[in-house]
């Protein structure tokens, strides 16, 4: 059985790359242990590995936003991926919880989503660094 499950983050306006500052911050990185960053490419939602320098990563998602594109950007931790950020509107985050996602052990033979692990990880992170959550939402697909 698939699951799917999303964390959704309403900020109001922000840059993104504010948002990456966050988590990058906190031990996260924008580079797989390749030293690739795994962004969107197009508004076709295509994703591939860019061998680029921070800067430059940085220029790529700048312009994307400049111009209203879609962006999405993978997140790692000790070059495993943990989560997909993405931006299809000016105020909203989505968070993905499909990569390596994190459930609790409950002993039983479903797995639930681990939603308090998103929060700590994912949302209080942005309050501590003055971002307002005006809400968020999360949800899972079986």
């Amino acid at each position: 059985m698939s699951v799917s499950a999303s964390l959704d983050i309403h900020l109001g306006e922000y840059r993104i790359m504010d948002i990456v500052g966050v988590y990058l911050r906190r031990g996260l990185s924008v580079f797989d242990c390749d030293g690739r960053a795994y962004i969107i490419t197009s508004d076709d939602y295509d994703w591939d590995y860019l061998s680029v320098t921070f800067d430059e990563l940085a220029d790529i998602i700048a312009e994307k936003e400049r111009i209203g594109s879609i962006i999405g950007i993978m997140l790692y931790e000790n070059g495993e991926p943990v989560t997909e950020l993405l931006k299809t509107t000016p105020e909203e985050l989505s968070i993905d919880c499909d990569i390596n996602r994190r459930t609790l052990d409950i002993g039983v033979s479903r797995r639930y989503t681990d939603v308090n692990w998103y929060v700590r990880k994912f949302i209080a992170p942005l309050e501590e660094d003055g971002f307002v959550i005006e809400e968020f939402e999360f949800w899972e697909f079986r």
